[in-house]
């Protein structure tokens, strides 16, 4: 980011991981980050790639071009299938260039459903946020403990929403934001009064996953995806798995995009606390099918979501993924028994 800003540009993917990854790991999980609602995630943001396949032979995919409909699209195959058909070797990025300005606001709410509704709102007008992020009523008194953020009592739920544009367009830009922000259960709605308190909020927020650790001995975190018109009934659906299982769940995330990270607070050591965290979970991923989503945005599948992979995909089209992964890597050395269910299930 350093070097293409230097030129004036920058690439559109950021990951909590931005500060460590790699580009290649990065393309291999096809993470994201707060700025997909507006510039999309790796996918959209890559023209091409040299890859090794699992057959030693090195393959070159994608256009150098706006346009290109020659052969399967490759590209988007490599990118987010976790290493399991290719290690990349070599990317050409599409870059984009710098907004003139940017700002942000931060909207409390009384509910995490008063919350949900405004995405909706906000996302349905004609001004795109770059960023939309959700913080309910447990992440915001983690907010309270570990930054010098201020909040008004009663807030349940928060929205943290950054646009960028055009200096000459911004207020009214924002303007139009607020006033897609208000609600009957809006407390209240500022905006940062200068870039340091902006870049406060965003540290407090990426920092509410690694802080999860200090309350609880566990998390068990899913990055689930449902329409953002269904994101008010994941929550509600949320809420009350929470209160059946007594499982403690914080959920923030990427609302313009309906990304939710949801975390299951456990303590592993309480077996009958694990087993009706397991069934929570089961019911938190069913939820999140009947809203026509996905269970997962761009933390990947691996190991822990394998097993539930063929609920949502079915089992023409993981038969049909074993055919492209034996072709790609016929030993299977390639980050073995990940993403795909094994074949005795």
């Amino acid at each position: 980011q350093d070097a293409a800003a230097e030129f004036g540009f920058f690439w559109p993917p950021d990951p909590t991981s931005a500060a460590f990854c790699t580009i290649g790991g990065n393309l291999a999980f096809n993470a994201a980050g707060p700025r997909a609602v507006k510039y999309g995630t790796p996918r959209e943001n890559t023209l091409g790639l040299r890859v090794v396949t699992g057959a030693g032979e090195t393959l070159r995919t994608g256009v150098y071009t706006t346009k290109g409909v020659v052969g399967y699209d490759l590209t988007r195959l490599i990118i987010g299938s976790e290493g399991t058909l290719a290690i990349i070797t070599e990317a050409t990025l599409k870059l984009t260039p710098l907004p003139e300005t940017k700002r942000m606001l931060q909207a409390v709410y009384k509910t995490m459903r008063d919350a949900a509704a405004a995405v909706s709102r906000i996302m349905a007008q004609p001004i795109t946020p770059c960023a939309l992020e959700f913080i309910d009523h447990q992440a915001i008194n983690m907010i309270r403990a570990y930054s010098r953020a201020t909040l008004p009592e009663g807030a349940g739920a928060l929205l943290m929403i950054e646009v960028d544009g055009l200096e000459a367009a911004m207020e009214a830009t924002l303007a139009a934001v607020v006033a897609a922000a208000q609600s009957a259960g809006a407390i209240e709605i500022k905006v940062a009064a200068s870039v340091q308190e902006a870049q406060e909020l965003w540290a407090t927020r990426k920092a509410l996953s690694p802080a999860l650790r200090t309350i609880a001995p566990k998390k068990i975190n899913e990055d689930v995806v449902v329409p953002v018109s269904r994101m008010a009934e994941l929550i509600d659906g949320l809420t009350q798995l929470s209160q059946h299982y007594q499982i403690p769940i914080v959920n923030f995330g990427h609302a313009g995009n309906g990304n939710i990270h949801v975390n299951l607070l456990v303590n592993p050591d309480d077996h009958a606390e694990m087993a009706r965290a397991e069934r929570c979970l089961d019911e938190v991923f069913s939820l999140v099918l009947a809203l026509n989503g996905t269970l997962s945005g761009e933390h990947g599948v691996g190991l822990e979501k394998r097993d539930f992979v063929e609920r949502e995909l079915g089992a023409t089209a993981i038969k049909l993924m074993r055919g492209i992964k034996t072709e790609f890597d016929p030993k299977g050395i390639l980050n073995p028994d990940k993403m795909l269910p094994p074949l005795h299930q």
